[in-house]
């Protein structure tokens, strides 16, 4: 990779990453003199990253009004949700079926990095750790890369990558205190002993639980709809 294709990597990394976690919030708009300031780059880079960031759906081009974060709302969130209850449902079935003991590792490598970090950094509980984020999203996608399939594992990136924005929402909106440790390793327990209808429903749950929260949030306008 040469040195221009680097930079608009890292611009177009950074960019995401900043979406994915709420630092840069639904709705905000995404002036290129401003990104190019905080990222400390020429236009060239900030306009690619914003092109495929609207091709992801992380962002909006509107007319006359340049490009902005994509907006969230309670039909896409509940949409979302069920789309990957089914699909990540299916990647756990394939993947315990074909995991092998190399995969168990992995499992239990991701689930004991999730766990040695919290997932907040401020004692109000508010600020999202983005260590934790990182971790949480190795630990999830242990659990399914055993599924052997390009196509699914795609289509379950895509979803979960849609998500995360809604994850980091849920951790600032504050509420519920849950057992994420607990949860996280419940689900690992029962894919490893290749329970696929626990493994399926603990998921589910898992899901539905942050689904719940942040419609929760979204309602009393803990958090914009």
């Amino acid at each position: 990779m040469n040195e221009h294709a680097t930079l608009n990597a890292s611009v177009f990394s950074q960019l995401r990453q900043d979406i994915l976690t709420g630092r840069l919030l639904p709705g905000e708009r995404l002036r290129a003199e401003t990104l190019r300031q905080r990222y400390d780059v020429g236009g060239s880079p900030v306009r690619e990253a914003l092109m495929r960031l609207e091709a992801e759906g992380f962002v909006v081009l509107e007319e006359n009004k340049g490009f902005r974060v994509a907006d969230i709302s309670v039909a896409h969130l509940q949409d979302l949700s069920r789309t990957r209850v089914e699909v990540e449902g299916l990647a756990l079935k394939w993947s315990i079926a074909k995991g092998g003991v190399d995969w168990e590792s992995a499992i239990v490598a991701s689930m004991h990095r999730l766990a040695s970090v919290p997932k907040r950094l401020d004692t109000a509980g508010h600020e999202q750790n983005a260590v934790w984020l990182r971790y949480h999203r190795e630990f999830h996608a242990s659990l399914v890369a055993a599924c052997d399939s390009p196509v699914l594992l795609s289509i379950r990136n895509r979803l979960f990558d849609q998500a995360e924005r809604y994850v980091a929402l849920s951790i600032s909106a504050g509420g519920e205190v849950r057992d994420d440790v607990g949860e996280h390793r419940a689900i690992m327990d029962a894919v490893l002993s290749r329970d696929v209808e626990m493994s399926v429903v603990l998921s589910r749950r898992h899901i539905e639980r942050t689904t719940q929260k942040l419609l929760a949030a979204m309602e009393s306008r803990a958090v914009s709809a």
